[in-house]
């Protein structure tokens, strides 16, 4: 009896096919991140004082790392999966017979585009809760071993900075941020402490210009220990350079696809818009339409190709296309963090060339 190949089992063939080359270059990528992070680590923690073992910890910062990392980097891994996939089709000659069964160019690249769809699906529902939770531990954990006294945190009660300056600690609390590049602070309050933590005095200010590291505090009030009350203008000298405010809270990475825009409201009610997280959350849902395009486009130079090439070619043709991607979309965030675009479309621009180029690419499939 003559066994009959249905579509179902030829979707099944292709999807094992297409998991056998993502697999080969997920374990490539997540070897070189593990490699450079490791590298990159032991630069960090070389001239710290540390107890323990310094290989087993820089090896551990480095896998928890690895998730995160590898997220970002699988445009790139589907990229290369998808042109390997097709060349090895192509070279074991199965485009032919998979166009006899009824399977056209289009429809060998639609599949495994589908499966990168769902994929990215899963890994924004899934994995990034994961990720970004080992992401808060890798920076809690770099924090400690990074000798910094200043903390400090934004969230719906306000902006709250601690500092230490000599044999003081100064524990701060903004209601609003008047403007974006932190020049600007409304309701300010300043408690002074000893080293023993003991309280000294309280400074009130309704009005707060922010001037490099030192800054204006309008119409303040200074609530001493012994309880006299000082009605006058006064300055505070801070070490927290606030033109690289956002390093110190708004990595993205740490939040993850369920709670990243409850953090976007709640900063945008203090009167932070932070960039970042919005840029993030588009990139989470834009994730899985990107696989899916970069399936598409590796056709280009495979299915769409009139003749076979080399393996190098091959790679320089992923290298250089993982390149042009790589800076349409840093291009297209810049212009959108400088207003020369809206913020959001600056990250769907590059979706939707790519989503242009991928459908005359399905066309010409079909012809």
């Amino acid at each position: 009896m003559i066994k009959r190949y249905t579509p179902k089992i030829i979707i099944k063939y292709l999807i094992k096919e297409f998991c056998f080359s993502l697999f080969i270059f997920s374990s490539i990528f997540l070897t070189l991140i593990l490699l450079s992070s490791f590298i990159e680590e032991m630069v960090f923690f070389r001239n710290k004082k540390f107890e323990g073992n310094i290989i087993i910890e820089t090896l551990f910062l480095s896998l928890i790392q690895m998730p995160t990392i590898f997220i970002s980097m699988l445009p790139f891994v589907f990229l290369f999966s998808g042109i390997f996939f097709f060349v090895k089709l192509m070279r074991s000659n199965e485009i032919t017979p998979l166009s006899l069964s009824g399977f056209s160019k289009s429809h060998i690249a639609l599949i495994p585009a589908f499966f990168a769809f769902l994929f990215g699906v899963i890994i924004i529902l899934f994995i990034t809760p994961i990720s970004s939770e080992l992401s808060k531990y890798y920076e809690i954990t770099k924090q400690r071993y990074s000798k910094n006294d200043n903390l400090i945190i934004i969230n719906n009660t306000g902006l709250w900075v601690k500092e230490k300056i000599d044999n003081y600690t100064y524990l701060i609390r903004a209601d609003t941020i008047e403007n974006q590049e932190f020049k600007n602070l409304k309701n300010l309050t300043i408690y002074q402490f000893d080293n023993d933590m003991n309280f000294l005095k309280r400074i009130d200010a309704n009005d707060v210009i922010v001037n490099g590291f030192n800054w204006s505090l309008k119409e303040s009030k200074t609530l001493l220990q012994n309880g006299n009350l000082e009605k006058s203008d006064k300055y505070y000298e801070t070490k927290i350079n606030f033109q690289d405010f956002s390093s110190f809270f708004s990595n993205a990475d740490t939040f993850s696809f369920w709670n990243i825009v409850e953090q976007i409201n709640s900063r945008k009610n203090i009167g932070y818009y932070s960039q970042e997280l919005i840029i993030k959350f588009n990139k989470f849902i834009t994730m899985p339409i990107m696989l899916f395009l970069m399936v598409i486009i590796s056709t280009i130079f495979t299915l769409n190709a009139n003749y076979q090439f080399n393996n190098f070619i091959y790679s320089f043709f992923g290298v250089m296309t993982g390149i042009i991607v790589y800076f349409l979309g840093d291009l297209s965030i810049a212009l959108g963090k400088s207003g020369k675009i809206p913020l959001i479309l600056s990250v769907w621009v590059p979706i939707l060339l790519i989503m242009i180029l991928s459908s005359i690419n399905l066309i010409k499939n079909n012809d």
